[in-house]
């Protein structure tokens, strides 16, 4: 099967992990264990970053994702990126070592279209 991103996706970690949980054919995990093994921030008001665990599941369901490479030299644990980005994304996304993996596809292609990912959040969505 290949799911795209669509509004069910949109900014509900509790709503889509129920259904991410519908979609397993076997060894479906209670909801409190997914929950807290595919999501970064499992407050009610923490963003959409998703686990390496959750960002191979979604992966593995064949979710449409999108990719955004750091630049050379981009400090991968850069707090202000990473708190952006849990603020203001409305759709799942995996922070890597490289790269963002993108679960909307519009913020996808604003970013890649910036080139800049700390650019494209001030430009976007303010401070």
């Amino acid at each position: 099967m290949h799911y795209t991103s669509g509004s069910e996706m949109n900014r509900d970690k509790q709503k889509l992990t129920k259904e991410i949980i519908k979609l397993l054919e076997e060894d479906r995990p209670d909801y409190k264990s997914a929950f807290h093994s595919w999501w970064y921030n499992t407050r009610d008001t923490g963003g959409m970053r998703l686990t390496s665990t959750g960002f191979q599941l979604m992966k593995r369901l064949k979710f449409e994702y999108w990719e955004f490479e750091f630049s050379e030299g981009f400090a991968q644990k850069n707090k202000r990126v990473i708190l952006g980005l849990d603020r203001k994304l409305e759709w799942p996304y995996y922070y890597g070592k490289k790269r963002i993996a993108f679960f909307g596809s519009k913020e996808a292609m604003m970013a890649n279209l910036t080139g800049d990912i700390e650019l494209w959040l001030a430009n976007n969505f303010g401070s």
